[in-house]
């Protein structure tokens, strides 16, 4: 193999296993690391938005398994008199549990969809009018004890308008390996990497040009959260809109702290994990189509996450096939030579091993840093995945054109024998 084409191979592969966005937003994270260091709001200092200030919203269909583990961690940091429940649908008991708890809880016949049950609970109980804030939790999420101290005093900032909340996957308390716990693996390794490389940048106050929020634990303002259009027509999901809301009507900034936790759970089989990642990537297309674009630094952060998105997963997915083709006829795959500005020829076969090296390459270094080793037999597997999320990426890009919904939801299945939130 020549220079050149070591050259050529080294940079495809870590434009498709890492992206140039990584990497810019990797620096501008580190940049805000530095910048901000002794310069944080102090913890137990005086609060524009205190607890008291703040209403919790939980939407929830058919939950009574989820649900209790999700409202006892809530009511260790809040009161369970400021907790409204949307159930939107139930036919099981978690109305009644939400009520038990001391909780308030609005049930919604017939199922109307997520979004819906959230603006519903925000406007019977005048939430907007009674608090300074809202935080919207899944679920099947479990708050941390510190949240709050993490997040509400990034609100002394008046330009902050929604705090997202930072996700990390909860695993079984079990011994051994399973292949129930594989999508958490995954997702631990996932949220570790584009939480620290870009919401962390993105959110940063000279940047803000975050595009989610998460809905599992993110909060806002109520006089920005007036202003959103939660139950937007045709979209499957409400997060991504609500965001690019904030973002397209300039309401204030997307702030976020990786120390206000949340721990959500992940799907246990393909089926639930395929349709629900479908449901997000089909979500954040039709959110792109729905806003358009507009001049902005968000489109221009945006505009360039999406055509890396696009050739990754293009790339990705056809890498097994042209391996598999040059081993037949021995056809070589053309790249761009950025020394001589020139096409030359790269064998797939060993830009897939490279490939393969690198994903596992971080796979190693998020088990280090999450203290995990089960990562190393998890991972094994994690190309599969990303070439599942390729498939779903692209998919929803084609299905987003025509499909519409009016978001109603059905929970994945759940598992009552959970619940170590620890290592």
């Amino acid at each position: 193999m020549t220079e050149t084409v070591a050259v050529n191979l080294t940079m495809m592969l870590l434009s498709a296993s890492l992206g140039v966005n990584i990497a810019f937003w990797c620096m501008v994270g580190m940049i805000r690391f530095i910048s901000e260091i002794g310069s944080l709001p102090k913890i137990g200092g005086r609060l524009a938005i205190g607890i008291p200030d703040v209403a919790v919203v939980i939407p929830a269909h058919n939950e009574e398994i989820a649900l209790p583990k999700c409202i006892r961690a809530l009511t260790a940091v809040i009161p369970a008199r400021q907790i409204y429940l949307a159930s939107d649908g139930s036919r099981d008991r978690t109305v009644a549990i939400a009520r038990a708890y001391g909780c308030r809880a609005l049930d919604i016949q017939p199922n109307a969809g997520k979004a819906k049950a959230i603006d519903k609970a925000i406007r019977n109980y005048r939430l907007c009018d009674r608090y300074k804030a809202v935080l919207i939790q899944d679920s099947d999420s479990e708050i941390d004890q510190h949240y709050f101290e993490h997040a509400l005093p990034l609100f002394n900032d008046p330009k902050v308008a929604v705090v997202a909340g930072h996700v990390l996957s909860r695993w079984r308390d079990r011994r051994g390996l399973g292949m129930d716990m594989l999508y958490a693996a995954y997702r631990t390794r996932l949220y570790r990497i584009l939480q620290t490389a870009f919401q962390y940048g993105q959110s940063w106050k000279w940047a803000n040009v975050s595009y989610i929020a998460p809905g599992f634990a993110s909060i806002y303002r109520t006089s920005a959260l007036r202003q959103i259009d939660i139950t937007a027509p045709g979209l499957v999901i409400e997060d991504f809109n609500m965001t690019f809301e904030v973002q397209h009507k300039q309401l204030g900034r997307v702030a976020y702290s990786p120390k206000a936790r949340c721990w959500s759970e992940d799907p246990f089989s393909l089926s639930d994990y395929r349709k629900q990642v479908q449901r997000w990537y089909l979500g954040f297309w039709q959110t792109v189509w729905r806003h358009g674009f507009w001049p902005s630094r968000f489109w221009l952060s945006l505009g360039g996450l999406l055509a890396e998105l696009l050739v990754i997963s293009i790339l990705a997915l056809s890498l097994p096939f042209a391996a598999i083709l040059y081993l037949m006829t021995g056809l070589e795959m053309p790249a761009i030579s950025l020394s001589e500005l020139a096409m030359r020829p790269v064998s797939p076969l060993d830009l897939l091993v490279l490939f393969l090296a690198v994903d596992y390459t971080l796979t190693i270094v998020v088990a280090i840093i999450e203290c995990r080793p089960s990562l190393l037999v998890y991972g094994v597997a994690f190309p599969m995945i990303r070439l599942l999320d390729a498939a779903l990426f692209l998919r929803a890009l084609f299905k987003s054109f025509s499909a519409k919904s009016d978001g109603r939801w059905i929970s994945p299945e759940r598992h009552a024998a959970i619940v170590s939130i620890g290592r």
